[in-house]
């Protein structure tokens, strides 16, 4: 049986009266809320095939005297070459296009000599590698382990750079009002002042629990043009660890995970407190698990206050 369907005529102004009544959503974007800080984008995952050879020959050196040693102390989570290459090394070049491009735009016309500190230092991570990568940089390694330090003394011998140096202390340490040259103490390390330009290579006797100082001690106090922290602590408190050292317009670059936005707005009052501002967020491609890591990058326009970094433990346990 065929049934025919009727069509009835529907007008224009009834199509429109008995179309759902949609509502504006309000939409509200995740953004950072200050006017001075900008974000780019640096690829750095092919950085290390800017290196010379002899660089790369120094990098892989490093990287086999590292995992030898992570078999007798606690250097790395990482136990292979490949993962120590992409996780840390790359992680480690990923800054100095940052450090590069904001000292050049707001500190100097060139950073082919730059006097750097890298804060807990630890493994050398990242200051060997940028030591490897840029040696016309003077670095300073700051670590507060005495086995560490051993290493790090080791791993640059066997390297041959003699553009860096290997400081046992932390930085907010007690001031010395003046450096010892003998302790009953039998241990002895080595203490390289800032430059080996002004300053010879020392050797001093120091019982365990004394470390020498370098935010309050003028040998090293707003000495460097840039300081670098990586995997040290939250902004708040590396701003106190790391600003005291740098000089008034010089850089302080922290090596932060993929989504530091909360941590560095949290950060700006200690950071203003100790004489500087962000300057910049720098995402830069990475092999680490979240595949992006973030440079921040301070500039310090005024010298900090005297009265900072406090006594050991306060940072930490009191944030600005």
């Amino acid at each position: 049986m065929l049934v025919r369907q009727s069509v009835v005529p529907l007008s224009l102004g009834t199509f429109f009266k008995h179309l759902p009544i949609l509502r504006p959503t309000t939409f509200s974007p995740r953004t950072l809320k200050r006017r001075t800080l900008s974000t780019s984008t640096i690829l750095s995952s092919s950085y290390f095939e800017t290196l010379t050879p002899t660089q790369k020959d120094q990098i892989h050196l490093y990287v086999d005297v590292l995992l030898q040693w992570n078999q007798k102390m606690n250097l790395t989570a990482i136990k292979e070459v490949n993962e120590v290459m992409e996780r840390h090394v790359e992680d480690s070049l990923a800054v100095v296009p940052p450090i590069r491009n904001s000292y050049i735009s707001h500190c100097s016309s060139s950073c082919n000599k730059l006097n750097l500190v890298d804060v807990g230092s630890g493994a050398g991570l990242p200051g060997v590698v940028l030591a490897i990568a840029c040696p016309g940089w003077e670095v300073t390694l700051m670590e507060s382990m005495k086995k560490r330090c051993v290493f790090l003394e080791h791993v640059v011998g066997q390297i041959g750079l003699s553009n860096v140096q290997v400081v046992r202390g932390r930085a907010e340490d007690p001031c010395l009002s003046c450096i010892p040259t003998t302790f009953e103490d039998q241990e002895t390390i080595e203490i390289v002042k800032v430059s080996r330009r002004d300053l010879n290579l020392r050797s001093f006797e120091l019982p365990t629990p004394l470390s020498f100082d370098l935010g309050q001690n003028l040998l090293f106090r707003e000495q460097f043009d840039v300081a670098v922290a990586r995997a040290v602590a939250e902004m708040r408190i590396l701003a106190e660890y790391c600003l005291p050292l740098v000089r008034v317009g010089g850089l302080f670059v922290a090596a932060k995970g993929h989504n530091p936005e909360a941590e560095v707005m949290n950060a700006e009052r200690a950071i203003g407190t100790m004489g500087a501002s962000i300057l910049q967020v720098c995402s830069v491609e990475s092999q680490s698990p979240h595949g992006q890591r973030t440079a921040v990058v301070c500039l310090k326009a005024r010298p900090t206050p005297r009265k900072y970094p406090r006594d050991p433990g306060t940072p930490a346990k009191v944030p600005l």
